[in-house]
C-alpha cells in the first residue's frame, strides 16, 4: 500500500514540476517575441521615409504596436502551449479508446466530426471579423490620438459635443464588431464541448447495449468513459486556441504592413570614418532645386539655387506658402529631394543616408517634440556625447534665454515638463528646443521659424547669443519676420517657390520692393507691440537712431538698440 501511495505523491510532484516548466518555457517565447518584435518595429518605423508616414496615422502605427502585438504574443505563448497539451492528449487518449473497442470508438468519433464541420464555419466568421476589427482599432485609435493631440483646440473652441459624438460613433462601431465576435466564440467555439457530452451518452447508450450482448465488460465501458472525460479538457481548448491562432495572424497581417515597408537602400548604409571626416566643414550647395508634392500639379520650389559656406549666416524669408518648410525639407533630406540638387561638398546628400546627412544638419522645427521629462533630461536627448556635463546644459539653456525663466521654477532644470512640454509656453518650448540643438556642434543648424512665439527683444538677444556660440559654423535661419533676419550675412526672399531676391538687410531694403514693404509693415506691428508693452510710442528723435542700428552691416552680430519710455 505504502508503494502505491508513494508512487501516487512521486508522480504528483512531477506533473507540479512539469506544469510550473512548461509554463516557464512555453509562455515566455511569447514575451520574448513580443518584446524583439517591438524593438525591430521602432527600429524601422525610425528609419522608414516620410511617404510611409504619411499613409498611416500615428495612432494606427501606435495600435498595431500594443494591440496587434498582443495577439502575436498570445499565440507564441499560450497558444503553442495549449497547442502541444491537446495535440499530446488527442493522440494517446483515441489509441486507448481504439484498444478497447474499435467500433465504439468510431462511433463516437461521429459527433466529434459534426462538431468540427460547424466549428470550420464559426473559425472562417471568426476571421472575417477579426480582420474588421482590428482595423476599427487602429482607426478609433488614431482618431483618438487625433482629438487628444488638438485638446485644448477642441476646449477653446467648444467643440466637445462634436468630438463626443465622433468617438461615440466609432466606439459603437467597435462594439458591435466584438459583439458579434463574442457572439461566434459563444455559440460555435463550444461546440466541440458540446460534441464531447453527446459522445459520453453515446457510449452509455451504446456500450450498455454492448454490455447485454457481453461485446464489453463492465471495467472495460469504465476504462472507455474514463478515457472519454480526457478528451474533454483538449477539445475545449480547441475551440480557444482557434481564437488565439485567428487573432495571432491577423496580427502578424498587420505587423507586415510595417516589416514589408520598404527602406531606401542607402538608408541601411553607413559612410566609413574616413568619409565622415572629409565631410566636415563643407559647403551645403542648392543647385537649380525644384520640387513638387505627388498630388500637387504646381511645383513647390521653383529652380533654386544658392550655397551656404562654412561660418555663414543665411536667412529664408516669405510669407505663408511661399515654400520656406518644403525647401527646408529637402535641405534635410526629410523629402525624397531629386539627385543632383543638394550637395554637402562634392558629394550628393541623395548618395548618403539621411542617419549619415544628420550628423552635419540639425534643423529646430516650428514646433519642437518635448519629452514628459525633465528640462535637463529633454535638452540631453538625443546627445550622444557622455562627456556633457552640468554646466554645458546650463549654457545652452542661457544662450536660448530659457535660464530666467527656468530659475522661477522651483525644481529649477529639474522640473518635469509633462507630456508635449503642456507645464511650458509656446515660446519656452521653442526656446528649450533651440538648447537642445545647440548642446552637440554640427556643421549646419536650420531654424525652421522657431522664434515666432517669442518677442522681438527675446528673439534679438537669442541669436545674438547664437552667432557668438556658433562663429565657426553655418546657420539657416527660416522665418517671416524681417526682424529676425537683419543680422544675416546673406537673406534669401521667397515667393511662390522662387528666388526673387538675395543680399544682406540693406541691400534689399534697396533694390527688393517685396523686402522693403514687409520690413515697413513689420516695423508697424513693432510698433504697436512697443505701445502695449511701454504704454508709448517710440520717441520720433530716436527713430532715426534705430534705422541706422538695423541698417549697419559692418557688424553682424552687434545689438540693436532697446527702446524705452523715459
Amino acid at each position: 500500500m505504502q508503494y502505491y501511495v508513494s508512487i501516487v505523491v512521486v508522480m504528483a510532484i512531477a506533473m507540479i514540476i512539469t506544469r510550473i516548466l512548461s509554463r516557464i518555457y512555453g509562455l515566455n517565447p511569447g514575451r520574448i517575441t513580443e518584446a524583439e518584435l517591438k524593438n525591430i518595429l521602432l527600429n524601422r518605423l525610425n528609419r522608414l521615409p516620410n511617404q510611409f508616414h504619411s499613409k498611416f496615422a500615428s495612432g494606427r502605427l501606435i495600435s498595431i504596436v500594443n494591440n496587434d502585438l498582443m495577439g502575436i504574443r498570445l499565440m507564441f505563448g499560450v497558444g503553442f502551449l495549449q497547442l502541444f497539451n491537446t495535440m499530446l492528449a488527442l493522440s494517446m487518449t483515441p489509441l486507448w479508446m481504439w484498444r478497447i473497442s474499435p467500433e465504439l470508438t468510431l462511433y463516437s468519433v461521429i459527433p466529434i466530426a459534426i462538431a468540427f464541420v460547424i466549428f470550420r464555419i464559426g473559425f472562417t466568421r471568426m476571421k472575417d471579423l477579426h480582420m474588421e476589427h482590428m482595423r476599427r482599432l487602429q482607426k478609433y485609435s488614431a482618431q483618438l490620438m487625433s482629438y487628444l493631440s488638438a485638446i485644448d483646440l477642441i476646449k477653446s473652441q467648444q467643440m466637445s459635443a462634436w468630438v463626443q459624438a465622433e468617438t461615440d460613433q466609432l466606439n459603437k462601431k467597435l462594439l458591435n464588431c466584438q459583439m458579434k465576435l463574442t457572439r461566434i466564440q459563444v455559440f460555435y467555439m463550444p461546440v466541440l464541448d458540446y460534441a464531447n457530452n453527446v459522445m459520453k451518452i453515446l457510449i452509455l447508450g451504446l456500450g450498455g447495449y454492448m454490455l447485454m450482448q457481453q461485446e464489453l465488460t463492465l471495467g472495460e465501458i469504465t476504462a472507455f468513459l474514463t478515457y472519454s472525460v480526457l478528451l474533454s479538457m483538449p477539445l475545449m481548448a480547441l475551440g480557444r486556441i482557434a481564437t488565439i491562432y485567428q487573432r495571432g495572424m491577423v496580427g502578424i497581417t498587420s505587423v507586415q504592413t510595417i516589416l514589408n515597408a520598404d527602406i531606401p537602400e542607402i538608408d541601411t548604409q553607413t559612410l566609413p570614418s574616413s568619409k565622415i571626416e572629409s565631410l566636415k566643414g563643407q559647403t551645403l550647395s542648392v543647385r537649380n532645386l525644384s520640387y513638387r508634392y505627388p498630388d500637387d500639379e504646381k511645383l513647390t520650389l521653383d529652380n533654386i539655387s544658392f550655397d551656404i559656406p562654412p561660418g555663414k549666416k543665411v536667412g529664408i524669408l516669405g510669407s505663408i506658402g511661399a515654400g520656406k518648410t518644403t525647401l527646408v525639407n529637402c535641405l534635410n533630406h526629410h523629402l525624397d529631394v531629386p539627385g543632383g540638387s543638394v550637395f554637402l561638398g562634392n558629394e550628393d546628400i541623395t548618395a548618403f543616408s539621411r542617419g549619415d546627412l544628420r550628423r552635419y544638419v540639425k534643423t529646430i522645427t516650428q514646433d519642437p517634440y518635448l519629452f514628459s521629462a525633465t528640462i535637463e533630461e529633454n535638452v540631453r536627448f538625443g546627445s550622444a556625447n557622455s562627456d556633457i556635463d552640468e554646466k554645458d546644459v546650463k549654457a545652452v539653456l542661457a544662450l536660448s534665454q530659457l535660464a530666467t525663466d527656468i530659475d522661477r521654477f522651483e525644481q529649477g532644470d529639474q522640473t518635469v515638463v509633462g507630456e508635449k512640454g503642456v507645464m511650458l509656453s509656446g515660446g519656452q518650448k521653442q526656446r528649450l528646443s533651440i538648447a537642445r540643438a545647440l548642446l552637440e556642434p554640427c556643421d549646419l543648424i536650420i531654424m525652421d521659424n522657431v522664434l515666432s512665439a517669442v518677442d522681438y527683444d527675446t528673439e534679438r538677444k537669442i541669436l545674438e547669443g547664437l552667432f557668438e556660440r556658433l562663429k565657426n559654423q553655418s546657420v539657416l535661419v527660416v522665418s517671416h519676420r524681417v526682424n529676425a533676419l537683419e543680422y544675416m550675412d546673406e537673406i534669401i526672399v521667397l515667393n511662390e517657390g522662387k528666388v526673387i531676391a538675395k543680399g544682406d538687410h540693406q541691400t534689399l531694403l534697396e533694390t527688393s520692393p517685396y523686402y522693403k514693404e514687409t520690413w515697413q509693415l513689420q516695423q508697424t506691428e513693432a510698433e504697436v507691440a512697443h505701445v502695449k508693452r511701454y504704454g508709448c510710442k517710440i520717441p520720433q528723435a530716436l527713430l532715426p537712431i534705430r534705422e541706422k542700428v538695423q541698417a549697419h552691416s559692418d557688424n553682424r552680430h552687434r545689438n540693436a538698440a532697446s527702446f524705452h519710455c523715459y
